[in-house]
């Protein structure tokens, strides 16, 4: 069994408001689906920049594949 996650990111208050965070999980779990996959992780971050690889999200996300916990992960955007 492939253990995967989706991570998704949105950097300032007008993109929360936009549910844009909504609209990339979407996405990303539409993708994970159509890979067979149905039981996965999400990941999210709301409100921080591009600038800080600072984020709680992604740091329980790094904590994961540190530990050999997840075989793929689903992003829209690696930057």
């Amino acid at each position: 069994m492939i253990k995967a996650a989706c991570y998704a990111r949105v950097s300032t208050d007008r993109q929360e408001q936009e549910e844009t965070i909504q609209s990339q999980l979407s996405e990303l779990r539409d993708r994970a689906k159509g890979d067979s996959i149905s039981n996965f992780l999400e990941f999210t971050d709301e409100g921080y920049s591009r600038d800080t690889l600072a984020r709680p999200g992604l740091d329980r996300l790094r904590d994961q594949v540190a530990r050999g916990d997840l075989d793929r992960i689903y992003i829209q955007c690696p930057d």
